[in-house]
């Protein structure tokens, strides 16, 4: 795997970035680049370990998110104003 920051890659090498990904690359972020044979499926034991790392990261963010006083309500409406800015719906 492969990661950049958005802020050191060339003009023209961000803009197709962007083409392929269908949305503007910010210089604030990053971009990882994987290349996978088509074929090649993960294990179940690296899939175990995928499910594992994302049960995790909910659990902190749940645990954050009651430290902090927010609802699911209000993180799932602050979610869908982010996807909408990055993925609007056509009209």
């Amino acid at each position: 795997m492969v990661t950049h920051s958005v802020h050191d890659i060339p003009d023209a090498a961000r803009r197709a970035l962007e083409d392929l990904l269908g949305h503007h690359l910010e210089a604030n972020q990053k971009v990882c680049l994987m290349v996978l044979p088509q074929t090649q499926e993960p294990d179940a034991e690296a899939r175990a370990q995928a499910v594992e790392r994302i049960r995790n990261r909910l659990s902190e963010i749940d645990k954050d998110m009651a430290a902090r006083g927010i609802t699911t309500e209000e993180f799932n409406a602050a979610v869908d104003e982010a996807m909408e800015h990055v993925r609007p719906r056509p009209s």
